[in-house]
């Protein structure tokens, strides 16, 4: 058999970034023994084949080019393992014993070193848990700033130091260090999607695919942080409600405006709107108009599940766009449905005034004879 040992190594290292030196130190040998690997000039004894796999997070067999696929099956494994933990927003202790054995067997792998951090910040970060687990949050922050070092992803360096900059508000509740890794950032004003859409006639013909994509990522975003500004940031005193209420019709008027009445999977986003009306009616006394805003939530709820890939915007601002497949870039539910998620929170005290009342027990029942585990 033709073994590639030292070609693959000099694939592994190149592809997490590792010197010749650094990978030496690791083995206690030297970079010029390494060189001679990589050249297949020599091969390395075959008691440092652990270390090397270990150092590598791969087995033995593919470091010998022998049952890659053995290993990258386990690896898609862990990943819809993570997907399912994020989903479901999984924070418990077995959930971080999960999550450091995963980190143990994949010591290279960015992702799952990522959720291992992640485990940790949902477990500590919330609730006024951190001043009692300043270690383990201190630990997640050791993990971020390793993987913003070494990554080459730049879309995963990004999306890390946002969480990154979250721990430090929240956890450590130092705005110094947060601001510091927000300026790490790309600046909105040259973000590739801003830069192509603005050109897309000088180079992409008539096509205007480039500035429905722009467009749609800029309503999801905006739409998204007007709702979070209006419930948590504006005052919320009960002389202000009524007008708060006026600012979500203004989001749900935004939403209709790009993606027409068929919002695709942005039947969702519209659906959680409906449902942060509500807490506002309800707690105003206001019953019908709290039911007549759940059950237009149930229908949105209903839209979304129905909703699936390939199905296409209507929108004149979208109608080059899809629904997209799973993706890195496009986190689908994995673990259930939308009518699972909605029917939970029926179960909040907040609706205990309107419980026993006929039209919320019918809606209830609609949503969880809709409600899907998969």
């Amino acid at each position: 058999m033709n073994l590639k040992i030292g070609t693959t190594i000099k694939s592994l290292r190149a592809k997490h970034k590792v010197t010749q030196d650094q990978l030496a130190t690791f083995l206690g040998c030297t970079p010029q023994a390494i060189s001679r690997w990589e050249s297949e000039t020599s091969y390395p004894d075959i008691e440092l084949l652990p270390s090397i796999a270990e150092f590598f997070s791969v087995s033995t067999d593919e470091l010998l080019g022998l049952k890659l696929s053995e290993r990258e099956q386990r690896r898609a494994e862990i990943y819809d393992t993570i997907a399912r933990c994020c989903e479901m927003g999984a924070d418990g202790e077995e959930d971080i014993r999960t999550a450091r054995s995963f980190a143990a067997e994949f010591p290279s792998d960015e992702k799952i070193q990522a959720h291992l951090a992640d485990t940790l910040c949902r477990a500590y970060m919330w609730d006024g848990k951190a001043p009692d687990h300043q270690k383990e949050l201190e630990e997640a922050e050791r993990i971020y700033l390793a993987l913003i070092e070494r990554t080459d992803d730049q879309e995963f360096r990004n999306g890390t130091l946002e969480t990154l900059a979250t721990l430090y508000v929240v956890g450590f509740q130092d705005k110094l260090r947060a601001e510091r890794a927000i300026r790490q950032l790309p600046s909105m004003r040259y973000c590739q999607e801003g830069v192509r859409s603005s050109l897309f006639s000088y180079f992409l013909g008539d096509d205007p695919l480039p500035a429905q994509d722009y467009i749609l990522r800029l309503t999801e975003t905006l739409c998204s942080q007007l709702t979070e500004y209006v419930a948590y940031v504006m005052p919320n005193e009960p002389e202000g409600w009524d007008r708060k209420i006026e600012y979500f019709e203004k989001i749900l008027d935004l939403y209709r405006t790009v993606f027409g009445d068929d919002l695709n999977y942005f039947h969702a986003s519209v659906a959680y709107v409906h449902r942060v009306i509500a807490t506002y009616l309800i707690a105003q006394g206001k019953t019908d108009e709290t039911l007549d805003r759940l059950e237009l939530m149930y229908d949105h709820v209903i839209a979304a599940d129905k909703a699936k890939p390939g199905d296409p915007f209507t929108s004149p601002f979208t109608d080059r766009l899809v629904y997209p497949e799973a993706s890195d870039e496009f986190d689908d539910l994995r673990c259930a449905n939308h009518a699972y998620y909605f029917a939970a929170k029926m179960k909040q005290e907040r609706y205990d005034p309107i419980r026993e009342h006929p039209r919320f027990i019918a809606l209830c029942e609609r949503l969880r004879e809709a409600a899907r585990e998969f």
